[in-house]
């Protein structure tokens, strides 16, 4: 299997290939990029040709079987894809939050008395979680005789952390150019805590935006797609009752009767593919509007998906028995 994962890698495009390098290593996964994006790749396609044979053997529609097939293939590739990116990001804010504790750390050994090299292999404690491992990586390069200047720029190689990212180049520059390492490291810890009141007082204040927006995507949108369904599919039964032969009109009127015929499959399909589309780029939105990243509203798309499809089936049925309407 592994020689297939690797043909299958081999063929996919590069900035994929790059992709899954690289939150591989951000999600802290131990298992080869090569045989991660194979296994999705083929797996998923196998899944897709399984549902396509199984709609084929029971003789059942191939537009609805093709449909369903996609939707299943989307979901397993998003699932793959979504728990590197949910995973990173919590590994991203974890580090975030407890970044300034690690600098004002750091800055009270430094002022013990040790030195910066000492000071930072005392710093690596276990409740700083994954910059544990990646402060003492930084560590053992010292040890080596690597300057320290150098070596804690691969503190943020392994964590998908703009601010951490931020905060060793410029605790990188000021070492270099000699300034006062303990001041330093306090102003940047109480810069980013100051950063991190903001933004949790900002994305306070535009909340009422992502409820708006939730409520829009998860609970409107399928009440009205909903209610357009079982309009149009009331409408098609009461024209297919009406026998047009029998109606004469005059032809000076501006009046034209005609028999709505809708597809039922081709209707149900739209508007799952629409909610579904929906859900992603509300879901989106939020996490842009109240974490100012795209990646963060990744977490919120399952939730508003289930919720929306839930919804619109809901109503379709509460719809059908509120109207008493057989549909055939």
């Amino acid at each position: 299997m592994i020689g297939i994962y690797r043909s299958i890698y081999k063929i996919l495009p590069k900035f994929y290939r790059e992709w899954v390098r690289k939150y591989l290593v951000y999600a802290n996964f131990q298992i080869n990029h090569e045989k991660y994006a194979g296994f999705s790749v083929l797996y998923g396609l196998i899944l897709f040709a399984t549902i396509l044979s199984l709609f084929k053997i029971m003789e059942l529609p191939s537009k609805t079987g093709f449909i369903v097939a996609l939707s299943v293939l989307i979901i397993f590739e998003f699932f793959m894809h979504g728990i590197l990116i949910l995973i990173s990001e919590s590994r991203a804010n974890f580090a975030d939050e407890i970044l300034p504790d690690v600098l004002n750390l750091l800055s009270s050994n430094i002022r013990s008395g040790l030195t910066p090299d000492k000071a930072l292999m005392l710093t690596a404690r276990p409740e700083f979680g994954p910059l544990e491992e990646e402060i003492k990586r930084a560590a053992k390069k010292t040890l080596s005789g690597e300057s320290i200047e150098e070596a804690i720029k691969i503190i943020p190689e392994r964590i998908n952390s703009k601010i951490l990212e931020r905060t060793v180049m410029l605790l990188s520059e000021g070492m270099a150019k000699g300034g006062s390492l303990q001041g330093l490291l306090d102003g940047l810890a109480n810069d980013i805590r100051e950063s991190r009141m903001l933004k949790k007082e900002i994305a306070a204040q535009v909340m009422v935006y992502a409820i708006f927006i939730f409520f829009a995507v998860s609970i409107a949108a399928p009440i009205l797609m909903a209610t357009s369904n079982h309009l149009i599919e009331v409408m098609s039964k009461i024209s297919s009752n009406i026998n047009i032969g029998d109606v004469s009109i005059p032809s000076q009127m501006p009046l034209k009767i005609q028999k709505i015929s809708v597809n039922k499959t081709f209707m149900l399909s739209y508007s799952l593919a629409s909610l579904t589309i929906t859900s992603i780029f509300g879901g989106i939105l939020i996490g842009l509007i109240r974490e100012g990243t795209e990646k963060a509203g990744v977490k919120y798309i399952p939730v508003m998906f289930a919720i929306s499809i839930g919804i619109f089936l809901i109503s379709k049925i509460i719809l059908l028995k509120v109207f008493a309407i057989g549909l055939a």
